[in-house]
C-alpha cells in the first residue's frame, strides 16, 4: 500500500466532506474558528463509512479521512481568505 491509494481515495472524499461541512456550518451555526476540527471529524467519518465499500483496510481509510478534512478545512480557509480579498478591492 502506497500513499497514492490514500491520496486518490481522500481527493474523492474532499468534495463529500466539504459539502457535509458547509450543511452542519449553515444548520448547526457553528463558530468558523471550530470548522477545522469539523472537517477532520467529518472526514474520518466519512472514510468509516466508505470502508465497507472498499477492499482497503480501515486504518487506510481512516487516514485518507483525516487528509480529506485537511485538504477541506484548508480549502475552507483558501475560500475565506479570497473572499475577504475580493471584497477589498
Amino acid at each position: 500500500m502506497d500513499l497514492t491509494n490514500i491520496f486518490m481515495i481522500a481527493a474523492i472524499m474532499v468534495a463529500i466532506v466539504l459539502a457535509v461541512s458547509e450543511v452542519l456550518k449553515k444548520t448547526f451555526k457553528i463558530n468558523n474558528q471550530y470548522m477545522p476540527i469539523t472537517s477532520v471529524v467529518i472526514g474520518i467519518f466519512i472514510g468509516l463509512v466508505f470502508w465497507p465499500l472498499t477492499e482497503y483496510p480501515v486504518y487506510v481509510m481512516l487516514m485518507a479521512g483525516f487528509i480529506a478534512g485537511l485538504t477541506a478545512s484548508g480549502t475552507f480557509d483558501l475560500l475565506k481568505a479570497a473572499k475577504k480579498e475580493d471584497e477589498q478591492l
